[in-house]
């Protein structure tokens, strides 16, 4: 639900955000991560140098003996390959058995084997030899991406000194609990999630949520696992177990991403499972159906059919879009923007509009005030003293934007007696030896107070700016009024002016009123607006937006805006690592950063570029290195060079995007 900034006072409607409100599901997330991190490390035989060094040995020195004359030179290419094939062969048969189907490993050892067989023993040695260097190169550039997510798993401190009585006992991070007081000296790692107690720092947030600079902390801010205090001493209250810190949940869900495939994944996948078997099929007619049909010797047509296993593999193309994926999300978590999954990144390429609601979005959800404008003869000091004796006592969001500014002014006030409201006008207090009004027009009205023509007009004015104009005065006469508005987010007009510079469409979606709404887009830059709107019309909007734009994402505060987050290709909810800003919408920023909307477009256009420059290069050497088979000109040792060259390639220009400014 939208929340009305431009109604009268005491109209105004708030909504408290209470975070921990929303429950979540525990994880263990320390195990549970690992675990996933150790499936992610394929090609176990490509993290040991030993077989390819062995393997270049023995093709070097069976060269050698061979030009020397020396009879027995195969027996160098056979140690070689066999050393170099090994781990190959042992690979591809360990994922025959476990149900995988016939594998590259597999296909390259067949093709291994079948060059011994014809007495082709350099190429065999070539053969096994290079594709172990592939496999070994495609290892060390993988594991760069698999290095930032691993990096995220070390922020968090393994112990934490906890207030117990007058102590502080050192214990294993992971066992404090919520509600035990954690001590944190200068320069140390903050080891929980939780609300600052006692002291002030500046904070270094930049491994959470990406900001750059330190962040002051005092008592009742929040502070995050695995950021870095400054140069004062905190005594913070744990909020959350060790496996459930904010830390922990992004490595998680920058795990869980990757079981969220891309869709040009997934068609790959789907391609990969017919292609395999059909030229595995292609194989055996080039092998055995060609010379039978053309009554020629079978020697150079088997040669060919072992050349066809190994082009026909689809490696590069299948980790073409996945080491993409996973180096752009682990890009993006180092970022503080947490992206739930490959689909989610490749949406956010596509983006062509971006809807904005307003409240805590655009702006900061705080009221603040805006203008005070006295009555002649009255200074601004007496209006505000006047205000704020009578808010005193309130509660309403309004009243305290008043309250700050006496305070920020250094006005003092009495608080006044007698508090009452009044109903959809406003409120009075007894002050000193008077009744003083904080309210609506309506209400002074009644009082017989009159409002001169010249301030009714200038209250018309700021109005239609977008603020609401709280009046101020007594029974005998008016003081002045104030005007308070929603305070615009510092970095809306950048950001929104960076989307439109991409070519993005900006529309701001409002339940409030159409004044105010034009007031906000006005002072941020947007184009286009809905005003007046209930979620289900927010909804109705996006749909609209689809219509005419194609790929729409929605920027909320994740808490009242979930129906039009969910109705968006991309839902993305802003907040200080919430638990809803975690759990809700597809993406999800760190931080109230409006700025990292357009980076995160931006991360998504290059991600998807890369995939289609991945696939397109693959598809394209696949084709011609078949018909270069077929032809007779590409021998065995080349196509190896060309599969696992590829496969390097593609991974090393996926990972490209870690370095994403």
């Amino acid at each position: 639900m939208e929340k009305h900034a431009g109604q009268e006072h005491h109209e105004h409607e708030h909504d408290e955000h209470d975070h921990d409100e929303h429950q979540h599901e525990g994880h263990d997330h320390h195990g549970h991560v690992h675990d996933k991190v150790e499936l992610t490390e394929e090609h176990e035989h490509g993290g040991s140098v030993a077989p390819v060094l062995v393997g270049a040995a023995g093709i070097a020195l069976g060269f050698s003996l061979q030009r020397m004359g020396v009879s027995w030179f195969w027996v160098s290419y056979l140690v070689g390959a066999l050393i170099a094939g090994y781990p190959v062969a042992k690979e591809g048969l360990q994922a025959l058995i476990a149900g995988a189907g016939a594998d590259i490993n597999l296909l390259t050892s067949v093709a291994g084997v079948g060059a011994l067989a014809l007495g082709e023993w350099a190429e065999a040695a070539a053969v096994l030899t290079l594709f172990s260097v592939g496999e070994y190169l495609e290892e060390r550039a993988s594991v760069r991406a698999r290095k930032s997510i691993g990096e995220l798993m070390d922020l968090s401190p393994r112990t934490a000194r906890v207030k117990r009585g007058d102590e502080l006992v050192e214990i294993a991070a992971e066992e404090v609990e919520p509600g035990e007081v954690v001590v944190v000296f200068p320069g140390d790692r903050i080891p929980v999630d939780g609300s600052v107690q006692k002291g002030e720092s500046a904070v270094n947030q930049a491994p959470i949520t990406g900001e750059s600079v330190p962040v002051d902390k005092g008592p009742d801010d929040q502070v995050y696992a695995g950021s870095i205090n400054g140069e004062g001493a905190l005594e913070v209250l744990s909020t959350r177990t060790a496996e459930d810190t904010t830390i922990a949940r992004i490595v998680s869900m920058v795990e869980d991403a990757q079981s969220k495939k891309a869709k040009s994944q997934r068609l790959v996948d789907s391609f990969a499972r017919y292609w395999t078997p059909a030229m595995i099929g292609l194989s055996v007619l080039v092998g055995v159906g060609a010379p039978l049909l053309l009554r020629v010797p079978f020697r150079p047509w088997v040669y060919r059919a072992l050349t066809v296993l190994i082009v026909s593999c689809p490696c590069s193309l299948v980790i073409s879009t996945p080491v993409t994926v996973v180096a752009a999300i682990a890009r993006a978590a180092r970022n503080g923007v947490l992206v739930k999954g490959g689909i989610h990144l490749e949406d956010l390429g596509r983006v062509r509009a971006v809807a904005f609601d307003k409240t805590g979005t655009l702006t900061q959800g705080r009221i603040v005030v805006q203008q005070v404008v006295p009555a002649p003869g009255v200074s601004e000091d007496e209006v505000i003293r006047l205000a704020a004796s009578v808010e005193a006592r309130s509660e309403h969001p309004l009243a305290k934007a008043v309250l700050n500014l006496a305070s920020q002014r250094g006005v003092s006030f009495t608080a006044g007696e007698h508090f009452a409201s009044i109903k959809g006008k406003g409120a009075k207090a007894r002050v000193v030896d008077r009744n003083v009004y904080v309210g609506n027009p309506l209400l002074f009205s009644e009082i017989d107070v009159d409002i001169p023509a010249a301030m009714k007009d200038r209250a018309a004015s700021l109005r239609q700016e977008g603020q609401t104009v709280v009046f101020v005065g007594s029974g005998n006469s008016l003081s002045g009024f104030i005007g308070l508005t929603d305070a615009i987010r510092e970095e809306s007009v950048a950001a929104l002016g960076r989307l439109q510079e991409m070519g993005v469409s900006v529309t701001m979606l409002t339940g409030d009123e159409e004044a105010t709404a034009r007031a906000v887009a006005a002072r941020t830059g947007v184009r286009s607006f809905r005003a007046g709107l209930l979620p289900g019309d927010k909804q109705a909007a996006i749909a609209g937006m689809r219509e005419e734009f194609g790929t729409v994402a929605m920027v909320g505060d994740g808490i009242n805006d979930a129906p039009s987050l969910a109705a968006a290709d991309v839902g993305i909810a802003m907040g200080h690592g919430a638990d809803v800003a975690l759990e809700t919408a597809d993406v999800a920023l760190l931080t109230n950063d409006l700025e990292k909307v357009a980076w995160s477009i931006s991360l998504g256009r290059r991600s998807r570029g890369l995939i289609l420059q991945n696939v397109a290069f693959s598809v394209a050497l696949k084709m011609a290195a078949l018909i270069a088979v077929l032809g007779g000109v590409l021998p065995l040792w080349l196509a190896v060079l060309a599969d696992s060259g590829a496969a390097v390639l593609v991974t090393l220009n996926g990972l490209r995007v870690l370095a994403h400014k």
